[in-house]
């Protein structure tokens, strides 16, 4: 998959609360003159995205034009239309905190939705009642697709998310009924474990939660659930979801590019190439070059030099690790947790 931020402005009001994006302090960075990705610019990447094979082929899977908020591009439709050229699997990721149907954001979703681009939301309980759930309404007679990201701190915060979502299914047509049994099996398991560990680690909650499916699909109608523990990490370097500090090996992240393979990439405005989710937070040196400026034969020559610095790097972490080092960074750039 590829992500591409079609938008540096986040829309949210609640600052505190912004924290916990893991493009919060990245994206603040960006100047207002490059917040909106343009129609031309949309268009170099998917020139050059056509003819580097990688990119080509993580184009083929999906797209998703995301943010800040992407709704608040002016362009985002016409940008959307070029990137559908590549492939039909584009989306948009949206926090949906959007006042009305009258809203130009509101009818930018509209115009994607109906060019058959999925709109995908992060459900936000503070303006739940009254933004996201009237246009959620909206959307699902629009499409028959929806992914639903979750961001919490505590798991108590996804047991009340996943209310929310029985309580907005629980009304609706009988279509909807495989997506009540998912969010069931939820709310039971989410049920147990704050019974029997309501302050579980990171560690403990996906040793509880595996091999539960995130996806149901049936009756025309497909639903994904995305649950994100809370990404602020504070200036002592601990992670809000488990209080616990960097690096521990409950919070290792895992990068396929040692096994060979590269899954996910993600182009920020400025055209700048991350080897994975990370636009900037978890401070990966090793980049793949600039989707805006560099050509396909100079891109697949840092694609190349980084692959080999991430594998070097991530071989010297389990090292450090074994030997009684870990949180030690490597000279090739490559994050200590990452492995």
């Amino acid at each position: 998959m590829i992500n591409i931020f079609a938008e540096a402005s986040c829309n949210r009001y609640v600052r505190d609360e912004c924290q916990y994006c893991h493009v919060y302090e990245p994206l603040s960075q960006i100047s207002k003159s490059d917040w909106h990705l343009t129609p031309e610019q949309a268009q170099i990447m998917a020139d050059k995205i056509s003819q580097v094979e990688i990119f080509r082929e993580l184009a083929k899977r999906e797209i998703n034009l995301t943010g800040g908020e992407p709704s608040q591009n002016p362009h985002i439709v016409e940008v959307l239309k070029i990137f559908k050229k590549l492939t039909p699997n584009v989306r948009i990721h949206t926090n949906l905190d959007i006042s009305s149907e009258k809203s130009q954001r509101w009818q930018r979703l509209v115009g994607i939705m109906k060019l058959s681009g999925r709109v995908d939301f992060t459900l936000y309980p503070t303006v739940w009642e009254s933004r996201q759930k009237p246009l959620l309404v909206k959307i699902l007679e629009l499409q028959n697709e929806l992914i639903v990201n979750m961001i919490f701190e505590k798991v108590p915060d996804l047991s009340r998310q996943i209310e929310i979502l029985i309580a907005f299914f629980a009304g609706r047509e009988k279509k909807f009924q495989p997506v009540l049994s998912l969010l069931e099996i939820y709310r039971a398991k989410l049920a147990s474990l704050l019974k029997e560990n309501p302050e579980c680690d990171e560690n403990t909650f996906l040793q509880h939660m595996d091999g539960v499916e995130n996806y149901s699909c049936a009756d025309s109608f497909t639903f994904g659930l995305n649950m994100i523990p809370g990404f602020y990490v504070d200036k002592n370097g601990e992670r809000a979801m488990n209080a616990q500090p960097f690096p521990k090996d409950i919070n290792l992240l895992e990068c396929t590019i040692p096994r060979g393979t590269i899954e996910i990439i993600t182009v920020q405005q400025t055209g700048e190439i991350t080897p994975c989710c990370d636009v900037g937070n978890l401070k990966c040196q090793p980049k793949f070059g600039n989707l805006l400026m560099n050509s396909p034969a100079e891109i697949m020559r840092q694609v190349e030099r980084s692959r080999k610095k991430i594998i070097a790097g991530t071989a010297k972490n389990h090292q450090n690790m074994n030997n009684g080092k870990a949180g030690e960074w490597v000279e090739e750039g490559v994050p200590p947790y990452c492995v």
